[in-house]
């Protein structure tokens, strides 16, 4: 589900690739997957949702936790490739504007990357 790609800068970004519906069923893998990356001392993820079709709200509460966690350790979260099912999703909650959101995992994992407005 993950794999490291280091920006231009150096920086190294933490990349959690998903696929389908992301769902009650999958929130606590994702959720054991992101504490664990954490608590190793890569907290700068970003997640890859471009072939995602379905997202629902418990991933969303995942989402959360993942943002305040990876902040909490100095890193941070960005969305890569985000479809139209979950920018209406995160537009209905108003994390469009909490959380960076990018064209795709090459864009979010640069250090001088330019947020989606």
């Amino acid at each position: 589900m993950s794999d490291a790609n280091p920006s231009d800068e150096g920086d190294v970004w933490t990349v959690l690739s998903f696929a389908g519906e992301l769902d009650l069923a999958v929130a606590p893998q994702v959720r054991s997957t992101v504490a664990e990356l954490i608590a190793a001392g890569r907290a700068r993820l970003v997640w890859d949702l471009e072939q995602v079709t379905f997202m629902d709200s418990t991933v969303l509460g995942v989402l959360v936790y993942t943002m305040r966690q990876s902040e909490s350790a100095g890193g941070g979260l960005r969305l890569a490739g985000t479809g139209t099912q979950v920018l209406r999703l995160l537009r209905i909650t108003g994390m469009d504007g909490v959380v960076e959101m990018f064209p795709d995992t090459a864009t979010a994992t640069s250090a001088s990357a330019a947020r989606l407005s």
